[in-house]
């Protein structure tokens, strides 16, 4: 089953989407992430040795959109392509309604914890996770 891209109808491996906090990523000398800079994808080098650091849509809210959170996502590829990410996220509990400077973050418009927002913005990055199927 394809998926295409809603942007430009390029066949995707994984959705366009931005991270909920801070995602360390290595790609090695895989090709394939892209990322959204005006109003085009472009492609990201492979990390290599090194680490690929994407800061989150919740990450920008809480940081008063100081820091910027970059829509990407994995075009398909025609050979298997591996990386490797590391999630970092806040205790479930964690409060989540005001940023740094002490206003009210979008997300604590409607949520004061992480694990209650989590629940509602992972499957919209990731369709078919936490739905009603798979927990109750």
């Amino acid at each position: 089953m394809n998926m295409n891209s809603e942007f430009d109808n390029v066949t995707l491996s994984e959705l366009e989407h931005e991270d909920s906090t801070v995602t360390i990523l290595s790609t090695f000398n895989y090709t394939g992430l892209q990322v959204l800079y005006q109003n085009k994808y472009w492609d990201v080098p492979p990390s290599g040795n090194g680490f690929i650091v994407n800061i989150g849509t919740l990450v920008e809210d809480i940081a008063d959109n100081k820091i910027i959170a970059v829509k990407h996502r994995v075009k398909q590829m025609d050979f298997i392509r591996h990386s490797v990410p590391c999630f970092f996220n806040p205790s479930f509990d964690a409060d989540i309604g005001k940023s740094i400077s002490g206003r009210q973050t979008k997300a604590g418009k409607k949520y004061n914890i992480f694990g209650e927002w989590m629940r509602s913005y992972l499957p919209l990055v990731e369709p078919g996770l936490l739905n009603d199927n798979i927990i109750k």
